[in-house]
């Protein structure tokens, strides 16, 4: 690439101090390459075949019948959503109709009159019928057999009717890692289908390699054989992708990029000379260069030298 060097005044905030006199600063112009190399991306171990659990009807979780990663058998009660206050009251309407049912016997054999208990009665079925309704509507089965994720919504937790996500359910054979990709990512990773490797976070690497598949345009899933079950649910881990080819890359050299708040940055020098600091996504390193994957263009002039 084609180096040259541009005059900066020292009023310019890097180089303040330089008094009057010009400074010369180092620059390289942006271009773009065909380049294979390794990607990692940083991923969470989950079930495959996922599937999202919510409930019918808004309220707190008032039971759970299962431990977090329990495997599960499809229709199996998991939660009961309602309140705790009506929950109560089902259980003293039940408790006072067990009280006049037992006591109606007695009072026929003594020939007293008992339609006022009759009447009780009645209400008291009547209103048990209603708060049972209220409580078998709040129930939610298992979607499918399967393992459920140690991640579920705790007791007592308020939930919204189709939008709370109280567990997932899925398959630990295999496993999965999941992470976000833009468009153009997923186009350079489905034409490469590069080896995917899982390291952990001593560092050890996980024996069988990963197969990568797209579940939507916006999110990759390598799926990890595993028949032992040795892939912790829910272990943050690191994916390797090794040979991926990506063609029209933008470079931009490591001593380019400054760092702040976490995020990257490089100096552009636009055809005027002046300097305009441009955030940058960086998407892999081919030596002392990084991928740009968004933030910059080819052609487009950077600083060199200048860390922050």
């Amino acid at each position: 690439m084609k180096k040259f060097f541009v005059l900066i005044c020292a009023a310019i905030i890097f180089f303040a101090g330089c008094g009057n006199e010009a400074v010369e600063i180092p620059t390289e112009k942006i271009s773009a390459a065909d380049v294979t190399l390794t990607l990692t991306r940083d991923g969470k171990i989950s079930l495959s075949r996922e599937l999202m659990i919510y409930s019918n009807i808004s309220g707190e979780i008032v039971e759970k019948f299962f431990k977090d990663g329990d495997e599960v058998k499809e229709g199996q009660k998991l939660f009961k959503v309602g309140s705790a206050e009506r929950e109560s009251e089902l259980l003293q309407a039940k408790r006072e109709l067990s009280e006049a049912m037992t006591s109606l016997p007695k009072e026929l054999a003594q020939k007293n009159p008992v339609g006022e208990l009759q009447n009780r009665i009645a209400e008291l079925q009547a209103r048990v019928k209603i708060l049972e309704d209220e409580s078998e509507a709040g129930m939610v089965f298992a979607p499918i057999t399967g393992r459920l994720d140690a991640q579920s919504v705790r007791l007592g937790e308020t939930v919204t009717a189709n939008e709370t996500v109280l567990a997932k359910i899925g398959k630990t054979n295999p496993a999965v890692v999941r992470f976000e990709v833009s468009a153009a990512e997923k186009n350079f990773l489905a034409a490469s289908n590069p080896k995917v490797m899982l390291k952990f976070k001593d560092g050890s690497t996980y024996a069988r390699p990963g197969k990568i598949i797209f579940s939507s345009d916006t999110t990759a899933e390598v799926t990890f054989d595993n028949p032992d079950e040795s892939l912790p649910l829910g272990e943050e881990v690191q994916l390797e992708l090794e040979n991926v080819k990506i063609p029209n890359a933008l470079l931009v050299p490591e001593n380019a990029i400054q760092q702040r708040d976490g995020e990257n940055f490089v100096n552009v020098v636009d055809e005027n000379k002046k300097v305009v600091p441009k955030k940058i996504s960086l998407g892999g390193k081919v030596g002392n260069q990084f991928v740009v994957s968004e933030g910059l263009q080819a052609g487009d002039t950077v600083q060199l030298g200048v860390r922050s």
